[in-house]
C-alpha cells in the first residue's frame, strides 16, 4: 500500500536526520568490522601461551631500550597480559557493531509487540535518557584512573606488559564511541519518524540501514 505524500517538513527532516546518521552509523559498522579480526589475535595469543607453558619458556625475547606496551622484553607473561587487553577492546568497539546490528541482549516483555514507530520511540526515549548519558558519565568519571595510571607508570606486577594507562584509556574512548553510535541510532529512527517509508516492515526484526 502506497505511502500518502510527505509534507515538505517532514521530507526535509527525514533527509536531514538520515544524512546525520549515516556517517555515525557507518563509522561504528567499520570500526566494528575492523576489531572483529582482534579475535584472530585473541585465539594466537592463548595458543602461544599454551604452547609456551608446555614448553617451559618464559622470557622469549629481550632487547635494550623501552618499546611501548612491551617494555625491555617480551614473555609468556606479557603474552598471557596481551589477551585481555585484546579481548577488552574487542568487546568495548564490538558493543557499537551489536548496537547498529540490534544483536546485543533484549531483555523485555513489551518492545517486541511494539509496531516499528513504537519501537523506534522506545529506541530514541532508550538512547537519549539511559545509554547516551551512562556511556558519557562512565567516560567522565574513567579519566581519572585513566590519568593517574598514566603519571604512576602503571605497569604489570607480574613481568608483563607495560604502560597500562593504554588498555584503561580504552574504556572511556570505548563509551564514547558507543554513544555517538547511540546517537546515529536516534538520528536514524528519528528520520523513521517523519518518513514511515524509513522504518521497517512490522514483519522483519533487523532493521536495514537507509541512504
Amino acid at each position: 500500500m502506497p505511502h500518502a505524500p510527505l509534507a515538505p517538513w517532514r521530507e526535509r527532516g527525514a533527509a536531514v536526520s538520515a544524512g546525520l546518521a549515516r556517517p555515525l552509523v557507518g563509522l561504528g559498522l567499520v570500526v566494528g568490522r575492523i576489531t572483529s579480526w582482534l579475535v584472530l589475535l585473541v585465539m594466537l595469543a592463548v595458543l602461544t601461551t599454551v604452547a609456551l607453558n608446555f614448553l617451559g619458556i618464559n622470557t622469549i625475547a629481550r632487547w635494550e631500550g623501552e618499546v611501548l606496551l612491551f617494555g625491555d622484553g617480551l614473555t609468556i607473561n606479557s603474552v598471557t597480559e596481551l589477551q585481555w587487553h585484546l579481548f577488552g577492546i574487542l568487546t568495548l568497539f564490538g558493543g557499537t557493531y551489536a548496537l547498529h546490528h540490534d544483536s546485543h541482549v533484549r531483555v523485555d516483555l513489551v518492545y517486541h509487540r511494539l509496531s516499528p514507530r513504537g519501537r523506534a520511540i522506545v529506541d530514541i526515549l532508550g538512547h537519549l535518557l539511559m545509554l547516551i548519558p551512562f556511556c558519557l558519565l562512565i567516560a567522565w568519571l574513567s579519566e581519572h584512573f585513566v590519568r593517574m595510571s598514566y603519571l604512576s607508570g602503571e605497569q604489570s606486577n607480574y613481568g608483563g606488559l607495560t604502560d597500562r594507562y593504554l588498555i584503561k584509556a580504552m574504556l572511556p574512548i570505548g563509551l564514547v564511541f558507543l554513544a555517538l553510535g547511540a546517537f546515529g541510532q536516534v538520528l536514524e529512527k528519528l528520520a523513521g519518524l517523519f518518513d514511515p517509508a524509513r522504518l521497517p516492515s512490522p514483519h522483519t526484526d533487523k532493521e536495514p540501514m537507509h541512504g
